[in-house]
């Protein structure tokens, strides 16, 4: 099963040149400042690049699952970043796990979709628009005419309760997009869970960088 993951991934890159899914997007820099120590956060505000993204590509404003990008350069394995992925998505036990096709940036939650595994606990992780948010339609021009964002990233518990856990706040364009990959990229000690997704979604990773042009 994971070889065909792998192909189709890689096959779809190919003909989008470009990754999978989430194709094209807006890059912005800012920075991201932990208020809680649930995850393994810099102790300090660390500047950040993100990306905000359509997952199937859809035109102009049409609902799409909208993805939200964010490295933390330093933070990962032996120095390197940490990239966190997450996708539009409900904020219910089983919503989070499932994307959800959004008609604005600003609006409804985002979900890493699976849970990361810290020590003896499962944690999802999420994001909202802060409460004072204006509405940017879900397409990439909105995005780009945007001047600042807040999204408050909050961790999810098995009992299905969401806690505040850090702010990232995004201030201007950001240049190239880095390539990001959550699957390679990311804290010691913090792993995805299940181990048979984590197996899907390394393949999946893997056919989509195989398979874009270098």
């Amino acid at each position: 099963m994971t070889g065909l993951v792998s192909t189709g991934f890689r096959g779809l890159a190919a003909l989008r040149r470009a990754p999978a899914f989430h194709p094209v997007g807006v890059v912005l820099r800012g920075e991201l400042r932990a208020i809680a120590d649930d995850l393994p956060w810099p102790s300090g505000p660390s500047p950040v690049v993100a990306r905000l993204s359509k997952g199937a590509g859809t035109r102009g404003r049409l609902p799409d699952a909208l993805g939200l990008a964010v490295r933390i350069p330093g933070a990962g394995r032996n120095g390197g970043p940490w990239d966190i992925l997450l996708t539009t998505a409900g904020s219910g036990h089983f919503g989070r796990m499932l994307p959800r096709p959004a008609g604005a940036w600003t609006r409804g939650a985002y979900s890493s979709l699976v849970p990361y595994r810290r020590a003896d606990r499962l944690v999802w992780l999420g994001a909202w628009a802060g409460a004072s948010s204006p509405r940017v339609e879900a397409s990439l021009d909105a995005a780009r005419a945007a001047e600042k964002w807040e999204f408050v990233l909050r961790t999810g518990r098995q009992d299905g309760r969401w806690c505040d856990s850090a702010v990232l706040t995004l201030t201007g364009p950001g240049g190239d997009a880095p390539s990001f990959d959550p699957m390679l990229n990311h804290p010691d000690g913090l792993e995805f869970a299940p181990d048979w997704l984590v197996r899907v979604r390394e393949r999946a990773y893997a056919g989509s960088r195989a398979g874009r042009p270098s």
